[in-house]
C-alpha cells in the first residue's frame, strides 16, 4: 500500500510540474503580449509628446517659411500695409531669423546662429523692398 500511495503521489508531483511548465510558458506568452502592447502605447504617447521638442520635425521648418515667405511677398506688394515702417523691419527680421533657426536646428546646428543668419537676410530684404 505504502508504495502505491508513493507512486500516485509521485504521479501527481510530475503531473503538476508540467502543469507548471505550461503554466508559465502561458505566463510569459501573456506578458510578452502585454509588453509589447505597452511599449507601442508610450511609443504612440511619446511620438505625440515630444512634436514639439523634436529638432527633427520638419513641420517647424515649413510652417516658419511659409511665414516668412508671406511676410517677404506683402513687402513687395503694393498697398498692403507692410511696405515702410517699423513693423515691416521687425516683421520680415523675426520671421526669417524663425525660419533660420528651425532650419539650423533641423540640420543639427545652433538654432541661435540660424535665427541671427535669418534676421540679418530679412532686415536685407526689407531694405530692398524699399529701394524697388
Amino acid at each position: 500500500m505504502s508504495t502505491s500511495a508513493a507512486t500516485s503521489v509521485g504521479a501527481k508531483r510530475m503531473q503538476s510540474r508540467s502543469e507548471r511548465k505550461r503554466i508559465s510558458a502561458k505566463a510569459k506568452e501573456a506578458e510578452l503580449k502585454n509588453t509589447q502592447i505597452t511599449d507601442a502605447e508610450s511609443n504612440s504617447k511619446q511620438s505625440k509628446d515630444s512634436a514639439f521638442a523634436d529638432k527633427k520635425n520638419v513641420m517647424w521648418v515649413l510652417l516658419s517659411g511659409a511665414m516668412a515667405l508671406t511676410f517677404i511677398v506683402m513687402l513687395f506688394l503694393p498697398n498692403t500695409g507692410m511696405g515702410n515702417g517699423m513693423i515691416a523691419t521687425y516683421s520680415a527680421m523675426l520671421w526669417c531669423g524663425f525660419f533660420g533657426a528651425s532650419l539650423w536646428r533641423y540640420r543639427n546646428g545652433n538654432g541661435w546662429t540660424g535665427f541671427a543668419y535669418g534676421s540679418v537676410i530679412g532686415f536685407t530684404l526689407q531694405f530692398v523692398s524699399q529701394l524697388i
